[in-house]
């Protein structure tokens, strides 16, 4: 099976039309990021979406009522929750949008994999990003962990790896981990928070014609 490409932080039409080979469109509705899009413009580009695409909104630590109408006026596939949402706000998130929910979880060492165990009996996806810093944005800092914390971890759901994976590094991350999804975002930038449409389709191309 090929592996599956998340591109998050998309907020442009021409990044968008770029990622048509991506599996997964990311959409950060968190104001306080760079790649910050509003539910309009998240809705009209969502109606460019390929056929197979799955659209996914980035939430950190959102009002409940907020997700649930950006869920529903942009259609969204599912719900990533890239805070501290503990497992009653995300059975609250779950139970009034109908979602899937992909959880991440920040990790740096083998003990912080380990507590996925509890977010498994309620999510449908998990996604392991790097441990933030004291300044650092929740996701999309561009820096990867030891991917080796992740060698034998086995799931029998989907899941994700994020966290500084580019074209240079990405099947070296894939071999390691096993992961059957990475999530793209920093990599794929001109400048924090604006994609570049070339880089995009370049690291598509090379990932899926690569049969990583």
């Amino acid at each position: 099976m090929s592996l599956k490409i998340k591109i998050c932080g998309i907020n442009s039409k021409e990044s968008f039309l770029a990622s048509k080979k991506a599996d997964y469109i990311g959409f950060v509705f968190f104001p306080k990021s760079p790649r910050f899009i509003n539910a309009e413009t998240a809705k009209e580009l969502s109606n460019l979406r390929s056929k197979n695409q799955s659209i996914v909104g980035l939430f950190v630590n959102t009002d409940e009522k907020v997700i649930e109408y950006i869920t529903e006026y942009v259609d969204l596939d599912y719900i990533q929750l890239h805070g501290q949402e503990n497992i009653n706000q995300i059975k609250n998130i779950k139970g009034r949008t109908k979602k899937p929910i992909i959880k991440s979880l920040p990790v740096s060492s083998k003990e912080d994999v380990e507590n996925h165990k509890d977010y498994l009996k309620i999510c449908d996806m998990l996604l392991f990003d790097t441990m933030p810093c004291e300044n650092d944005l929740p996701g999309g800092n561009g820096k990867h962990f030891d991917w080796r914390i992740l060698k034998n971890f086995k799931s029998k759901n989907d899941w994700m790896l994020a966290g500084g994976i580019n074209i240079e590094n990405v099947k070296q991350a894939v071999e390691i981990t096993k992961a059957p999804i990475v999530d793209l975002s920093s990599a794929l930038e001109i400048k924090q928070g604006q994609k570049c449409p070339k880089k995009i389709k370049k690291f598509l191309n090379y990932a899926k014609s690569n049969r990583i």
